[in-house]
């Protein structure tokens, strides 16, 4: 790295950074990526996830460096706001994931329990998933994808997709219920999935 961006302020490099000097990016790096690693760390309580906060903090600041405004603060204050969104945008994705399965889980808790040693590998639990939702029609299978992938809510999928938040909500229903259909087809419970559920709000 360059004498000049090392003894340039936090605003000259984003201005450099702005001008297309990719560089300045690393410079930044350099003297806050340690620390925003710990804040984001702090909230989301996974090395591998923090590291990706990270990742799409300097991925955003690189392509908003031309819009920071210096008298609305420091560059360190922003990017301090900036992966304390992002950690928490992707701490509540987490938590969202997968909520539907914990739901028809909690349905089927008066099931007989298999013996773990009973249960299949990951991988072929996984692939027989991936097999069932290939048997759904695409509209209820595209809706489990994105409450399950991607973490939405139901509202947040209503508004996405421009539909309303009941159809959205039948929709999910009749898609778990060809779900559980085709997992039973594929000798795998949903009980035996662990996961969150994407929320009403």
């Amino acid at each position: 790295m360059s004498r000049r961006l090392e003894s340039s302020s936090d605003v000259e490099l984003l201005a450099l950074l702005a001008r297309g000097e990719l560089d300045a990016a690393a410079c930044i790096y350099d003297r806050y990526g340690a620390i925003l690693l710990a804040l984001s760390l702090r909230i989301v309580r996974d090395r591998a996830e923090a590291e990706d906060v990270i990742h799409d903090a300097f991925m955003t600041m690189t392509d908003r460096a031309a819009q920071y405004a210096p008298e609305r603060g420091s560059v360190v204050a922003w990017l301090v706001t900036l992966v304390r969104n992002l950690s928490i945008d992707r701490t509540r994705r987490r938590d969202r994931r997968g909520v539907i399965l914990r739901r028809v889980a909690a349905e089927e808790s008066t099931s007989v329990a298999r013996d773990p040693e009973q249960l299949l590998s990951d991988a072929t639990t996984h692939a027989r998933v991936r097999r069932a939702l290939a048997t759904l029609p695409d509209v209820q299978r595209q809706t489990l994808e994105v409450a399950f992938f991607e973490g939405l809510s139901y509202p947040e999928i209503a508004a996405r997709e421009n539909v309303p938040l009941g159809t959205i909500k039948s929709r999910a229903a009749r898609a778990l219920s060809s779900l559980r259909e085709a997992l039973d087809a594929e000798h795998v419970s949903l009980a035996d999935l662990v996961s969150s559920e994407p929320s009403d709000d």
